[in-house]
């Protein structure tokens, strides 16, 4: 098959890695407040495994760095400010609870939602380690 059909190479993300000071607690913090399962018992020195609601799996691993995931863009404001982004925007179905959990935590995050155009609704937060996301509900 020749790359010039235009076939998409890649389908989908089907999993993410986040690095985490330490995986356990990381964990814990992703099941209480954002209702992720762990997929299995956690080995000393090695990540943790979360199931999303349609089975994906987001990997926590320990960071001896602990660099968050984030990175400074200027392509996200209208003005060209420099801006703290997310690398990772997840999708909810219901975005009012994971804003009541997130509040509930005392997790670091921007506006309650942000009305993004008729696109639907989202919340921006941050987890114990710093990495920050977006959270994102169609309009229905």
């Amino acid at each position: 098959m020749s790359i010039d059909t235009k076939k998409k190479m890649l389908k989908r993300i089907d999993c993410a890695y986040v690095p985490v000071a330490d995986p356990a607690v990381a964990a814990e913090w992703y099941e209480r407040v954002l209702g992720l399962e762990l997929r299995s018992p956690i080995k000393p020195g090695r990540g943790a495994i979360m199931i999303m609601g349609d089975g994906q799996w987001l990997f926590l691993l320990p960071s001896p760095n602990a660099i968050p995931l984030t990175f400074t863009t200027t392509g996200w404001a209208e003005d060209d400010t420099p801006v703290e982004m997310f690398a990772i925007c997840f999708e909810t179905e219901d975005i009012y609870s994971l804003n009541e959990s997130l509040q509930a935590a005392g997790a670091w995050k921007e506006e309650d939602f942000v009305d993004e155009s008729g696109c639907g609704l989202s919340v921006t937060f941050k987890d114990l380690d710093g990495n920050k996301f977006q959270a994102w509900q169609q309009p229905k």
